[in-house]
């Protein structure tokens, strides 16, 4: 159960009363909390200890030391010799956060954001075990969204005022599969192929066909 964040308004009560506490209120989902560590934990922290010796030198030092030290995100990318305004900048390094959606519900969970204070927390953490040189930036992917434009004839006894927007809602679900399911993985770049569209929207089974 720790593995999740408390649903908001879960807390309604204090355990020991207090006399000047009239009432409790808990608008939001719990956040910042982490499972206790366990031995295959353990062994992996020290391991990468070892290796990186909380210092951020490569890129593989600077996404493990912000995994380890803010388990609200969920993967991170480092890009190095780039900034917001160029690919190629030496001295720069870049770092795009994806957050855990288990651990606190997204505002938008077709685009899943951490927000601008742990994006402060994580470059301040970071510029304190890089080079004086380093200049750091973090930020968020950036999505594409995906439209698509098709018509289709429905089977016999389907009403397209039901079924219609149950296929936009089937076609969001399959192509952003961590907004609907909690176990999905977000992860970087991605294809979007024009016939395996096709071919799913045809596979429903209120669809007849797909022009």
């Amino acid at each position: 159960r720790l593995a999740r964040s408390l649903p908001p308004a879960s807390i309604v009560k204090m355990k020991t009363p207090l006399a000047g506490v009239k009432a409790i209120s808990q608008p939001y989902a719990s956040f910042g909390g982490a499972l206790r560590e366990d031995d295959g934990a353990l062994s992996r922290r020290a391991a990468e200890r070892l290796r990186h010796r909380n210092r951020a030198i490569t890129g593989w030092d600077y996404e493990r030391l912000l995994l380890q030290e803010f388990p609200a995100v969920y993967r991170v990318k480092c890009i190095p010799h780039a900034s917001p305004a160029s690919w190629l900048a030496p001295g720069h390094v870049m770092l795009v956060v994806v957050p855990d959606l288990r651990q606190r519900p997204a505002q938008d969970p077709l685009q899943p954001r951490v927000d601008l204070d742990t994006l402060e927390r994580i470059r301040s953490h970071l510029l304190a075990r890089c080079g004086p040189q380093t200049q750091i930036h973090v930020r968020n992917p950036g999505y594409r969204p995906v439209q698509l434009d098709f018509k289709l004839r429905l089977r016999a006894g389907y009403g397209f005022n039901f079924y219609g927007p149950e296929t936009e809602r089937a076609l969001q679900q399959a192509l952003s599969r961590w907004a609907f399911e909690g176990d999905a993985a977000l992860g970087f770049g991605g294809r979007v192929v024009r016939s395996q569209l096709l071919d799913f929207v045809e596979a429903l089974p209120w669809v007849d066909f797909v022009t």
